[in-house]
């Protein structure tokens, strides 16, 4: 049966409604006189980057025949202290260009010598904006002279820019770094022009004859680092318990399922969770850069980066484990009370249901980014809401960018699957509220996004919920296909766009691909289903997208 005619202009309507709010909030951003902090838009390759550090060591320190690992980077507590304090646009102005708070880091390793830098470039213009040597062999050795090693400190202060007579020494404990180099370590800090209660330092380092690193730093004050604690804790402790009730509905769903067996089709959610696998899985292998430059320096950064790929995908496995209870028993418990959400491969009507999902899902998404981004401002203005970039997630530390985006159908199968399919009926069993049984497991899914680096972490569980509200209420009306495509549209433009950052060609088209390929498998779905099941009503060709 094809939607009604007024439903179908109230969806319209919503999405024309989305897309106002977008465009409104965009504009209003527009208004606003502080700029924002760096974003991912580097101007010169990985390649380019590592050729400038390559020759920065070369000319330095007579090393050649380097390997290189090139990671991007982000000074994430300086860039959210200066957006806490509203100081960015000041510190673009006095230091945005020789210190950016992104940037790439480059790994210069030489095997002959058994040496290794970090070096910073300035991913705009390949500039060295700092480094340090991270491993020498040898061991432990002679140390240079307090006195000397002063006097290269301030020659190399000078030569980058700074005045020495306004850099005063200071005494600065140091983490200590089992890998890093041994050697003299001397801290200085700026005098003059500090940025709120933050003052630039550098860290200068030095083997037994020569400056071997030079790192300028921000000391944030320990009032902002101990507020950063206390949120990054907050979300730790959020996300355990989203995990905790997560658990209960996976164990919930076990119980239902042997009980309702003979209700169950346990081959209903194979298909979804192979999809599901199949991309996760290869997520983590593309997502080696992220997990290499979080491993460090060292001999032993290799074996780290590969345990942690490993560790990913054993998760992996078990989340798909809990992803199929999720499907089988959600599925099950539905139709076991007769109102069936989703229909399977067989059934007549699935092809229309694909199609009809694909179009709804995209009118809701845009309804829903447009809320998602009042929130955002909302959030800006009212709650001083704040973002720093992630490189542990950032498409510039990926093998293949262009594969990211197709995480937005891992997302959407996983989430509205445990959360909407599975999580709704269970709590519409103990509470007998469509509200209640919404609202709650919102909550639980949110509290598992309050990890993203975005402050306070309250406004991120917020945020999710409203939009799982949202998405909860689809489910109902809509059902589960419907809820999937909405999902995965909403996921698949924000991924796709964050392609056009990237710059070239090939990244826009990228990117206008995902944003069309929620239209594509829906039309793909529903032209094999109608040429394996034969047309929907006799004499009738399959669904038109006027019909929506």
């Amino acid at each position: 049966m094809m939607p009604r005619p007024k439903l179908n202009r109230f969806l319209i309507l919503l999405a024309c409604i989305g897309i106002a709010l977008y465009v409104g909030i965009t504009a209003l951003y527009g208004l606003q006189t502080e700029e924002a902090p760096a974003g991912e838009n580097p101007t010169i390759t990985k390649q380019q980057a590592a050729e400038h550090a390559s020759n920065f060591i070369n000319g330095r320190y007579a090393i050649k025949g380097t390997k290189t690992f090139v990671a991007y980077q982000s000074k994430k507590e300086r860039s959210g202290y200066l957006q806490k304090e509203h100081l960015s646009e000041s510190y673009n102005e006095a230091y945005g260009k020789p210190y950016p708070l992104d940037y790439y880091q480059v790994n210069v390793n030489d095997p002959q010598k058994g040496r290794q830098f970090d070096v910073e470039i300035n991913y705009t213009d390949g500039a060295v904006i700092g480094w340090r040597e991270t491993y020498h062999e040898g061991g432990d050795r002679a140390l240079i002279s307090k006195q000397k090693a002063d006097i290269l400190a301030k020659q190399e202060m000078r030569a980058q820019g700074l005045n020495p007579d306004d850099m005063k020494e200071i005494d600065k404990k140091e983490v200590a770094d089992p890998q890093a180099s041994s050697g003299l370590v001397l801290y200085y800090e700026k005098q003059s022009q500090p940025m709120g209660e933050a003052k630039l330092q550098v860290r200068t380092q030095f083997d037994d004859q020569s400056l071997v690193g030079y790192t300028v730093l921000f000391n944030l004050p320990a009032s902002h680092l101990a507020w950063l604690d206390d949120q990054d804790h907050s979300a730790s402790v959020m996300t355990w318990i989203s995990m905790g009730f997560s658990l209960l509905m996976t164990l919930a769903a076990i119980v239902f399922a042997i009980i309702y067996r003979k209700q169950m089709k346990f081959s209903s959610g194979l298909l979804l969770t192979a999809i599901f696998l199949a991309i996760y899985i290869t997520n983590n292998f593309n997502m080696y850069p992220a997990f290499r430059s979080m491993s460090g320096g060292g001999a032993q950064a290799e074996l780290a980066t590969w345990s942690a790929i490993i560790f990913m995908n054993v998760l992996a496995l078990a989340l798909g484990i809990s992803l199929y209870l999720s499907l089988v028993a959600g599925n099950g418990l539905w139709n076991s009370i007769g109102k069936p959400k989703w229909p399977s491969w067989k059934e007549s009507k699935f092809g229309a249901e694909v199609f009809h999902g694909m179009g709804r899902g995209y009118l809701l998404a845009l309804f829903i980014l447009g809320i998602q981004q009042v929130l955002f401002y909302t959030g800006d203005v009212k709650f001083d809401v704040w973002a720093v970039n992630d490189p542990s997630d950032s498409v510039l530390n990926m093998v293949e960018p262009h594969f990211f985006p197709l995480m937005a159908w891992v997302a959407a199968i996983s989430e509205e699957a445990t959360y909407r399919l599975l999580g709704i009926m269970l709590f519409k069993k103990l509470f007998r509220n469509n509200f209640i049984a919404i609202l709650i497991p919102s909550v639980i899914w949110a509290a598992s996004h309050t990890q993203y680096p975005i402050y306070p972490v309250y406004t991120r569980l917020v945020e999710v919920t409203i939009i799982g509200i949202i998405l909860g209420y689809v489910f109902l009306k809509y059902g589960f296909i419907t809820a999937i495509f909405a999902h995965a549209c909403m996921d698949s433009i924000l991924m796709g766009m964050s392609l056009f950052s990237l710059g070239h060609v090939s990244d826009v088209l990228a990117g206008i691909f995902y944003l069309l390929l929620p239209a594509l498998v829906g039309y793909l779905l529903a032209w094999l289903h109608g040429k394996r099941r034969g047309p929907l009503i006799p004499g009738e060709p399959p669904p038109r997208l006027e019909a929506l």
